[in-house]
């Protein structure tokens, strides 16, 4: 029944067509704003073309076209257009041209914007973000990494502070900061928009926007270079429908314009979050994906006494307005309003939440005089204060502010216009929500968009379907002991903490299993790998999906360093569409943060020459390719899903080498364009140069050398590498020898991918160059 609930929910595909697109350029440098319970979407302005596009949704996938939003001359081109609300006006920030930013102002977020700042310059793609405080920051792109000014206020800005963690080894711009659970979150782009490898990237802080962050191994966690889609980047995140959920906003390249600029598409997959670490959900290409959970209740407009679903009543000299509907004690609330006056000498508005009765429910008072957030309990008829916070001293109520409150895990927050305003350890059961207010008062509210989700601090991502291809967290199986986890798991499902700053979970025993809901999205076989800690005895386990089940052994590894580790674990045929997926422990035990699905069926076939190619000339010589030193070049072949192989070369250098050469193993999503990070690929590169052999883990520009090996390199001498790659093992053999010059264990291993050839301005030529199981 509950595959069958999945299969009647609407779906949507990306990239998503829209109405009125700017023709023969689209949709790119989506920003995605959301203010009373709708969703805004801006877009970059074709070249040519004068005024900033929107369009308005309440669910993200229905877009309904609001035209032009300014049709100021300055925004001839304008670039990346974001907005930001703060008290009653909205602030937009854009570089037309990218010729420096620009600041245009409205009463309303379709518009009409208009100019408030002369050019302020600061490169293009600026982004404002609001901390809990009330602070203003700006960021910007750069070829140093993301900028960050901050703010007095919405037009005045400081000087350029390097935020040098954010930063993609070249060009990086499209940032933005946002804040969840009490981490601050970068995300930003590079390096160009005409790159296959255009991608996205994210880093973290707990100490504040200005850093110091750190950069996640998860990373770039969006990238597709696939012919069909690819140059994905430019984002924005935006809280989803149902309160709890984020959504990730992004382009991918469509190719050129007739004119020149590129045609660029919309994008929107679901983020998932477990501890410090956030990934996607996709990226998602041609998949009918379940559209976003809406609230459990919502209200677009609350009129006491008309609006279904609503009640009003007199609790001696207050008016409560109250839903019909209960919230559960996990809980997320919004309330909308604005005051319809505020001449009395002490003004007061209240939002209420788990209302029981008159005599016993809780609500947040807005005091416009001492500008306090006040969070106060009736217990049996007797009002207890329970915490109290600041709100800016500028707030003007009869302008429209947002109260989000949260209930979980025996803890309550309050929001105050999406700044984090207080914490109160209490546990509290559901309840309806409403509104309370003096009844004699010319101070009472209008009642906008309100609505309650059940979930609160993430916990909807448990429930979602996860796509496949793709990672899913090992702590976001299913909520219900029997349904998500067995029975055995009651006290020991809760996991451990991993190394990453994330939670892991625990399998103990044989018999003890998880549960997932996933969207296999075309049949096939897959590949799979566990992020697990390795164990001192031999682990089998059990993967169920639908009809389809396969057992897998784990070798024992001497688990003293406890250090976790990136394994295949082998192949896996899934049908498409919707199935509960298990992983269950059928002897050992098992202790893991990530499943990885990856497509694994294209047949291994030996290859007898790597053609020449991708990057740069590669010249033919006696069967053999030569390089020139005067260039960068490297070339691919084979399959991203081939895992063990074996590959032999043999080659010789015609001048004594200054720089390196070598082989490309298990790479995937290799790119290229001039303007972009040299080393644009990941997987890893046997590097040979005067010095000897070394082996490199490679990451979009990113170089860490896990071994080394001196060797003497002479010109004009023919030498023989054979590369073995089996599981995380790597080893190098050198001119026929039988036992390996470089043998690695990759605990963090590269388990899938293409092979190739690589020049770093080299002369070299390769004679052979085959690969073979």
């Amino acid at each position: 029944m509950e595959l069958e609930r999945w299969r009647q929910v609407p779906t949507y595909s990306n990239p998503i067509e829209l109405a009125e697109e700017w023709e023969d350029y689209g949709i790119g440098d989506p920003f995605v704003f959301r203010y009373n319970g709708m969703y805004y979407l801006y877009c970059s302005t074709q070249d040519d073309q004068i005024g900033v596009k929107a369009w308005s949704s309440a669910d993200l996938v229905n877009w309904i076209p609001e035209g032009l939003v300014t049709k100021e001359p300055i925004t001839k081109g304008a670039y990346a257009p974001e907005v930001v609300y703060w008290n009653g006006y909205f602030y937009m920030y854009t570089s037309p041209g990218g010729g420096g930013h620009y600041v245009l102002r409205s009463q309303s977020p379709t518009g009409p914007f208009t100019v408030q700042t002369d050019n302020l310059g600061m490169t293009i793609d600026g982004s404002v973000f609001i901390d809990d405080d009330g602070k203003w920051y700006f960021t910007h792109a750069s070829g140093r990494g993301i900028l960050a000014n901050e703010m007095s206020d919405p037009y005045t800005f400081g000087p350029d502070k390097l935020i040098p963690e954010a930063y993609l080894q070249h060009w990086t711009e499209g940032s933005s900061i946002w804040k969840r659970e009490g981490k601050y979150l970068i995300t930003y782009t590079g390096n160009h928009v005409f790159s296959t490898g255009y991608r996205i990237q994210y880093s973290i802080s707990d100490q504040g926007p200005l850093g110091p962050y750190r950069t996640l191994e998860n990373n770039p966690f969006v990238i597709s270079t696939d012919d069909k889609f690819n140059g994905l980047g430019h984002s924005s995140t935006v809280l989803g429908p149902d309160l709890d959920s984020y959504y990730l906003v992004y382009h991918n390249l469509e190719g050129a314009s007739t004119s020149g600029p590129p045609v660029r598409k919309l994008n929107i997959d679901r983020l998932q979050f477990n501890g410090d670490r956030m990934s996607l959900l996709g990226p998602t290409f041609a998949m009918a994906r379940p559209v976003a959970k809406m609230p459990d209740f919502s209200a677009k407009e609350v009129v006491p006494g008309s609006t279904v679903g609503w009640k009003q009543e007199q609790l001696h000299d207050k008016t409560i307005v109250m839903s019909d509907f209960k919230t559960e004690q996990a809980f997320t609330a919004e309330y909308n309003f604005h005051a319809l006056s505020t001449d009395e000498s002490s003004s007061h508005i209240g939002v209420v939440f788990a209302y029981e009765n008159e005599r016993n429910f809780m609500f947040t008072d807005v005091d416009s005089q001492s500008h306090e957030l006040i969070v106060q309990r009736v217990n049996e008829g007797k009002m207890l204060l329970v915490g109290k916070a600041q709100i800016p001293k500028e707030t003007d109520l009869t302008k429209l502010h947002t109260i989000r409150v949260t209930s979980a895990n025996g803890k309550i927050k309050v929001y105050w216009d999406n700044m984090y305003r207080l914490e109160v350890d209490r546990q509290i059961a559901g309840g309806e929500i409403g509104y309370i207010y003096a009844s004699a008062s010319k101070f009472a509210p209008a009642m906008l968009f309100t609505a309650y989700s059940n979930d609160a601090g993430g916990s909807s991502d448990y429930e979602t379907v996860k796509p496949v291809p793709g990672s899913i967290e090992a702590v976001h199986y299913l909520k219900d002991k029997n349904r998500g986890y067995s029975d055995s798991l009651a006290n020991e499902h809760r996991g451990i903490a991993a190394d990453d700053g994330s939670m892991a979970v625990v399998l103990p025993k044989a018999g003890d299993w998880l549960q997932y809901p996933i969207q296999v999205k075309q049949a096939g076989t897959y590949g799979i790998d566990l992020d697990m800690l390795p164990s001192d005895a031999e682990t089998t386990i059990e993967i169920a999906a639908g009809a389809e089940k396969q057992r897998f052994i784990v070798a024992k590894r001497n688990k003293a360093d406890q250090t976790w580790e990136q394994t295949r674990i082998g192949n896996m045929t899934l049908k498409e569409g919707y199935a509960n997926l298990k992983i269950k422990v059928v002897q050992g035990s098992l202790s893991f943060k990530t499943m990885t699905f990856y497509p694994g069926d294209e047949a291994f076939s030996p290859i007898d020459n790597v053609p020449k190619g991708m990057v740069g000339m590669w010249i033919p010589v006696d069967g053999g390719y030569e390089t020139r030193s005067h260039e960068y070049i490297k070339t691919f072949a084979g399959s991203e899903d081939w895992t063990d192989y074996r590959m032999d070369a043999e080659f010789h250098f015609p001048t004594i080498p200054t720089s390196d050469a070598g082989l490309l193993i298990r790479s995937v999503h290799e790119s290229y364009y001039p303007h972009q990070v040299q080393d644009a690929f990941t997987g890893y590169y046997a590097s040979v140069n005067q010095d000897g052999l070394t082996l490199k883990k490679v990451n979009y520009g990113k170089q860490e050398i896990l071994k080394t090996v001196p060797l003497t390199i002479q010109k004009d001498t023919t030498y023989r590498m054979n590369v073995q790659v089996t599981g995380n093992r790597i080893r190098i053999y050198w001119n026929g020898s039988t036992d390996p010059v470089l043998d690695y264990q990759d605990p963090r291993a590269y388990t899938h991918g293409k092979i190739g050839l690589l020049s770093n301005h080299s002369d070299i030529i390769f004679h052979k160059v085959s690969v073979s199981k």
